[in-house]
């Protein structure tokens, strides 16, 4: 996605102490940074049909909101202003709800990454005989498109690529239950990983029975993996994962240092920790994911700024697991069966409590868990539960449901 910028960038370094002026002299009106406006344009195949643009904004002193604004068939851009301190992840969908193109972004950036010529669909294997040719080959705005099958390697994406499978069920990527990390996005910005199973990968050898925050980010063993700094600092990182499944891995997705994400209607089964955040300094939303049956801890945070919404947890030895100095926010999730529903260690301030903020423990009541079918049921408590702030639903046009066929981005099987 090519984004456009105008505006200022808000200055963050305090002002200098000055004497108060006499009483009789006018003081100018503080002057106000200009708004920031993202000119987002809309893909060329849906300029005819129209397009969906959902817009999550994260803050770190207030919740996370979202926007879903329909844009009239026509329409070759459009206009999102942001707010000082805003991260926005912007999303174009399809008008049956297929995702199109993506990015994150801080609203106050000064320049974007243009895309350097039209955007391409590179497959695999037909055009390429492997997952890692086709991302080498692809240039920012690019989308690589696997074909159904079980595929056994890892992949180091790079910035601006959309990694694609044909869906979840069918596009597999298997790590053979050795340690590693099947898809790596560290230091890469505007990434999409999306249509994947991602399986049984294991557990490093020095992380595999100490805890899950007792090792650096260079030991870690986990299906979804990026690091946001490097020995020369900061790294920036930032993706987009969505539509998922993470299944028998020691970790389903784990965040360390800077590396920005939305994380958002995915599954996370039978790993031993579904999502980690650890050493974490960014922001990120982990919001409309299912974490069912993971061994250990279904969410772990370190020193994190997540906002964690409209999740399913269930059947984990700990819900969410959270260590140090937490921002961001905890709400609208459903625990049901967790030995704990949540740990605190070192917190400053204790973060959540079940029955607060639209926290609830109860059955989710979805259609099969056992054979893998996270569907609500009729009369689950997941229809129409959610609580994004904002203008959030599902695509059929009502509040959207808690857990992973939740919120505008919750059309996929």
């Amino acid at each position: 996605m090519t984004l456009l910028l105008a505006g200022c960038e808000p200055s963050s370094a305090e002002p200098p102490f000055v004497e108060m002026p006499p009483e009789d002299s006018v003081s100018p009106e503080p002057s106000t940074p200009a708004p920031t406006v993202l000119r987002v344009p809309i893909p060329e195949e849906l300029r005819e049909s129209g397009a969906v643009l959902v817009v999550s904004r994260l803050h770190e002193a207030r919740p996370a909101r979202e926007s879903v604004t329909t844009v009239a068939a026509g329409t070759q851009e459009f206009e999102v202003q942001g707010g000082a301190g805003e991260v926005l992840a912007v999303s174009v969908l399809g008008p049956s709800g297929e995702l199109s193109d993506v990015a994150m972004v801080r609203a106050e950036a000064s320049s974007w990454r243009a895309r350097e010529s039209p955007p391409r669909t590179l497959r695999v294997p037909q055009d390429y005989p492997n997952i890692q040719a086709a991302v080498d080959a692809a240039r920012a705005g690019d989308t690589v498109l696997v074909k159904p099958g079980t595929y056994h390697e890892t992949v180091r994406l790079k910035s601006g690529i959309r990694l694609f499978g044909s869906g979840a069920p069918w596009t597999i990527l298997d790590g053979g239950g050795v340690p590693g990390k099947l898809v790596d996005f560290s230091g890469a910005t505007d990434v999409v990983v999306s249509g994947f199973t991602f399986q049984n990968v294991g557990p490093g050898s020095l992380c595999d029975t100490s805890g899950v925050m007792d090792c650096g980010g260079e030991w870690y063993s986990a299906a979804l993996y990026a690091d946001g700094h490097t020995e020369q600092g900061q790294a920036p990182t930032s993706a987009l994962v969505t539509h998922n499944i993470f299944r028998d891995n020691f970790i389903g997705t784990l965040l360390y240092f800077h590396a920005r994400a939305v994380v958002r209607n995915n599954l996370f089964v039978h790993n031993t920790h579904g999502f980690v955040a650890n050493h974490f300094q960014d922001v990120a939303l982990v919001a409309n994911n299912v974490f069912w049956e993971n061994t250990r801890e279904a969410i772990v945070s370190q020193a994190a700024w997540l906002d964690i919404l409209n999740n399913v947890v269930a059947r984990s030895e700990v819900g969410v697991f959270l260590a140090y100095v937490q921002t961001g926010r905890i709400r609208c999730n459903v625990f049901f069966q967790n030995e704990a529903n949540g740990a605190d260690l070192h917190q400053v301030p204790p973060r959540f409590e079940i029955g607060q903020d639209g926290n609830l423990e109860l059955d989710p009541r979805f259609t099969s868990a056992d054979e893998g079918n996270f569907l609500p049921a009729v009369g689950s408590p997941l229809v129409d539960a959610g609580c994004f702030e904002g203008l959030a639903f599902d695509q059929g046009g009502t509040r959207g449901d808690i857990g992973a066929y939740g919120g505008p981005l919750g059309r996929w099987r």
